[in-house]
This record gives structure tokens, C-alpha cells and sequence, in this order.
């Protein structure tokens, strides 16, 4: 008797194991991280930097971390959110940096089809110097 309870158990398993991996690949990670290298162009006020490569981490409690490795390498916070006009973009509301006066910006990361950075776009002002900020970025 023992013998077809543990067939029965392993079938059950086997089951489940079919019926929900669908599932679980279907469903978007709650947070992701990513890297791409590329070319763009950060302005703060007059003075233009060439970006080289970006790391974005979204997380799953809505908060974003960005980071622009340049000549010079930005670090900025703030928010994200799905675009409800394309599933491949991201909405991105930024509202800190690493430096104590922050950044107000709002930009859009562009996904490709893999979910790996395609493009990212940001403007906005810094709070203390109210200098423009902007900032452009291609992937290769």
C-alpha cells in the first residue's frame, strides 16, 4: 500500500509541477537589474558629458536606481512604473541623487525585446544650481 501512495504523490507533484511552471514563466520578475553599454550624452547646464554604459535597477517596491558611467559617473533615485501605452517602456520619475540637493527629472527607459536596455531618456533640473539636466543614452 505504501508503494501507490508514494505513485500517487509523485503523479500529484508531477501535476502541479506542469500546471503551474506555465505560470511562474510567464510572470515578470519583481525587480530586475541591467546593463547596457552604448553611446549618449549627459548636459548639466553648459557643460556635456559622453555617457559610455548605464546600470538600471528597478524594484519591486516601485523605487529606481540609476547609474550614468560617463567621464564624470551620476547616481540617481526615484520612482518607475509601466507605460500604459507599450508594454516596453518604463516610466522613470526621478527625485534624488547621490549629492545632498537632488535632481527633478523625468525620462522613460526603452526595453528590447529580451527586456535588456534599448535607450533611456531623462530631463529634468537640478534643485540647488537649477541647472537643465538631460541625458540620452543608445545601447549597442
Amino acid at each position: 500500500m505504501q508503494v501507490g501512495l508514494k505513485r500517487s504523490a509523485i503523479w500529484l507533484a508531477a501535476l502541479l509541477l506542469f500546471v503551474y511552471l506555465p505560470v511562474a514563466a510567464t510572470q515578470e520578475p519583481k525587480s530586475k537589474l541591467a546593463h547596457a553599454n552604448g553611446d549618449g550624452t549627459l548636459r548639466i547646464g553648459d557643460e556635456q558629458f559622453k555617457i559610455y554604459s548605464v546600470i538600471v535597477k528597478l524594484m519591486e517596491d516601485g523605487k529606481a536606481e540609476i547609474t550614468l558611467v560617463s567621464d564624470i559617473t551620476v547616481f540617481v533615485s526615484g520612482t518607475w512604473s509601466r507605460s500604459q501605452d507599450a508594454a516596453k517602456v518604463i516610466n522613470l520619475v526621478i527625485t534624488g541623487s547621490a549629492t545632498g540637493g537632488g535632481v527633478n527629472a523625468n525620462g522613460k527607459l526603452y526595453l528590447r525585446d529580451d527586456a535588456s536596455i534599448d535607450r533611456l531618456v531623462l530631463q529634468g533640473e537640478s534643485r540647488t544650481t537649477k541647472r537643465n539636466i538631460d541625458a540620452k543614452f543608445q545601447a549597442k
